[in-house]
């Protein structure tokens, strides 16, 4: 496990390098979308980049179909139309602490947990998009 993750890792860790612009992923596994993390902020983002990409290389080697070598990569369409769609549920607020508010969307298909900053406006600090299987 550490051997193959080390070696998704090493080929993704640097591809946020010069780039001042990037505030999450979507990540995807055997040709499907399994999830995405969105910030609000480049910062926040770069700082959490390394966990992230290390759970989600774990995630894909535990998920790894062997049998298909070929699988095409996820088109660009499949990965808005999961944003978009996640966010379409209705919402489902619940306060954590004075400051922090979790939001939850969820239908069938997908759910979206977002936090946001009551001292921000309620503006959100990071949404979560996971795509039920």
């Amino acid at each position: 496990m550490k051997e193959t993750s080390a070696a998704y890792i090493s080929s993704l860790e640097g591809i946020l390098k010069n780039k001042s612009d990037v505030i999450g992923y979507v990540f995807a596994i055997n040709g499907k979308v399994n999830s995405a993390d969105v910030y609000a902020s480049t910062a926040l983002f770069a700082k959490l980049w390394p966990k992230l990409l290390k759970a989600s290389a774990v995630e894909a080697i535990a998920e790894l179909n062997k049998h298909s070598s070929d699988t095409p990569p996820v088109a660009s369409e499949t990965v808005e139309s999961f944003l978009v769609e996640s966010e379409k549920p209705a919402a489902a607020a619940k306060e954590v602490t004075e400051r922090v508010r979790m939001v939850t969307r969820e239908d069938d298909k997908n759910v979206l947990f977002e936090t946001q900053d009551r001292r921000q406006k309620d503006g959100w600090v990071h949404r979560n998009y996971i795509k039920k299987q």
